[in-house]
């Protein structure tokens, strides 16, 4: 009972319903509880309510981002070169109201196109702990964002299907050897890409190559990555180069180091690059090295402090907590802590300065961001089948990261907003206070239900701010499975107004609504088949989400999938 409470209280409200994102790392689409603006598979504004900050989570640099991708700033789980379980899949999906008929409409004005997803690949079986895999995968979904900007700034589809010219598109192929000590692959392949950036552009990005190997051998983990990047503005006729070579080292604490009162785990993360021609953002010394350090400190069960630090000559970046578990009764348990995140940067691995039009766009801020929160949540188990919990805490930040906007640039005719001026901090006090209660139910494995909501207040000057989250939200998830092989997830859920403050000249109000998303598989155990059926963003309106981004629109997906 006490880990259960402790991955409730640490976590909140984490679903037992989930219904499956249409991609590796964009996880937050179907969550409820926070401000998560989509721009594109690329690109989102990942805030979690009682996080602390007016931060996304994907600026913000940890060691469990090793392997994640850095977009210009950002850590981004999309697209995902993780090699998937042993199996082949096939995925695809539109967004509703792509009507075949469009060629006999004679009227003027004529419905917009819906864009697809598409995705399929192979892992094998292992023989004698040797396996392929190769795997292509796009999606076109929200690339309406800044469309006509977009096809004009490059040369053909920029993709490998279609013409829609996605946020992303990836092939990959590569061979892996598992043992119990091993897990090692190499990937080499060609990847499309749009990454967003602080003037609110797309920039255009052609991996030709792309290769990447991981290997896992006991507690150490090793990442190496090489990818030659091509840029173009066929406007301007702007081409250029960037070779990067990018990767970590990293030890983690084992089985038996966790048994001490002292657990320590180490590694560096590390980018090299070399631009040629004409590229739009610059890496200072074309170098940056992250050494890092985990220590966890748990002198009695009950009490444990953690924190991670990291230094280089540029950049610093400590987080740290202290969290006790207090006596309960059997059935409940109670978490009280503190949490505190200090440094120079987010993500010191991100590159420097932004170019664009003649303007260049400084990405670091003098001085230092300090914030802190102390928190307080519970659960309790009522008669084996209902559990309810809540959260609440209050925190203050200094130095937020921001933007200090010199100007602003519209081009009416491609819709595009852009904006000029620096990285900056916010020099006074935020401060937030949160509140959040959930409710989970379940009967063994054919039914499980959870209702949640979450409040969040902030005073200070919050407009000074990228985004002002949003202020409420509710959840209502849900799972059944019939007959152990018939599988019906639900999720309905209502977010509140969040707000662009600085990305035009006057901010972008993202209007609350009610969204429902809904997921059916159907299982054969016999043949380790799974047929999934998932239905997206149904209910709410169809909007932008971002200054430059995509439609969020109702869209179904569905896959195929044999595992071996």
């Amino acid at each position: 009972m006490k880990n259960f409470a402790l991955i409730s209280l640490l976590w909140g409200a984490v679903a037992f319903a989930q219904v499956p994102a249409e991609m590796e790392g964009m996880e937050y689409e179907t969550r409820a509880d926070g401000t998560f603006l989509i721009g594109g598979p690329t690109y989102a504004f990942d805030r979690v309510m009682g996080a602390g900050g007016v931060h996304s989570e994907s600026e913000l640099w940890t060691p469990a981002k090793l392997r994640d991708r850095i977009l210009f700033n950002r850590l981004s789980g999309t697209p995902d070169w993780t090699p998937l379980d042993p199996a082949v899949w096939v995925k695809t999906g539109n967004e509703l109201g792509d009507l075949i008929y469009q060629d006999f409409i004679t009227e003027t004005h004529r419905p917009e196109n819906r864009t697809p997803i598409l995705e399929g690949g192979f892992r094998s079986p292992s023989f004698m702990g040797f396996w392929a895999t190769a795997r292509l995968f796009q999606d076109d979904h929200f690339c309406s964002g800044a469309y006509a900007y977009r096809r004009d700034a490059v040369e053909g589809n920029y993709s490998h299907f279609g013409e829609n010219w996605p946020m992303f598109s990836s092939v990959y192929g590569g061979l892996g050897y598992t043992n119990s000590l091993v897990n090692a692959s190499v990937l080499a392949g060609e990847e499309y890409l749009w990454f967003y950036t602080e003037s609110s552009r797309w920039i255009p990005a052609h991996y030709k190559p792309r290769v990447e190997a991981r290997a896992d051998v006991g507690n150490v983990s090793v990442t190496l990555a090489y990818e030659d990047i091509e840029y173009q503005y066929k406007p301007k006729k702007e081409e250029g180069s960037r070779k990067e070579v990018n990767g970590s080292v990293y030890y983690k604490c084992g089985k038996a180091c966790q048994q001490g009162i002292l657990q320590i785990s180490a590694g560096m993360a590390f980018r090299a690059v070399d631009d040629e021609g004409t590229v739009y953002t610059e890496l200072e010394e074309d170098r940056v090295a992250w050494p890092f350090m985990e220590l966890r400190v748990q002198p009695v069960q009950r009490l444990t402090a953690d924190v991670t630090f990291g230094v280089n000559e540029r950049d610093w970046l400590v987080q740290d907590s202290v969290e006790y578990l207090a006596p309960a009764p059997e059935n409940m348990g109670v978490v009280v802590g503190v949490k505190n995140i200090s440094g120079s940067r987010l993500n010191p691995l991100a590159d420097t300065k932004e170019f664009y039009n003649g303007h260049e766009i400084d990405l670091t801020a003098d001085g230092q961001m300090n914030l802190v929160q102390a928190y307080a949540a519970y659960v309790d188990t009522l008669g084996g089948f209902v559990s309810i919990g809540g959260r609440g805490s209050f925190w203050a930040e200094h130095g937020a990261e921001t933007f200090d906007v010199e100007a602003y640039e519209v081009d009416e005719k491609k819709g595009v907003k852009l904006r000029y001026g620096d990285v900056s901090r916010i020099n006074h006090w935020i401060k937030g206070l949160t509140a959040e209660m959930w409710l989970n139910t379940w009967y063994g494995d054919m039914f499980k239900f959870t209702a949640m909501t979450g409040f969040e207040h902030i005073d200070g000057p919050v407009d000074q701010a990228e985004v002002t989250p949003v202020e409420f939200y509710s959840g209502f998830m849900g799972d059944w499975l019939l007959n152990k092989t018939f599988k019906v997830s639900h999720s309905l859920r209502y977010r509140s107004d969040a707000k662009w403050n600085l990305r035009s000249s006057n901010p972008m109000v993202v209007k609350g609504d009610w969204v429902w998303d809904a997921s059916f598989s159907q299982m054969f155990p016999k043949y380790g088949i799974t047929l999934t059926g998932t239905l997206l963003h149904v209910l709410a309106d169809e909007v932008a989400e971002t200054v430059n981004g995509g439609y969020d629109r109702v869209r179904f997906i569905c896959q195929a999938k044999k595992t071996f």
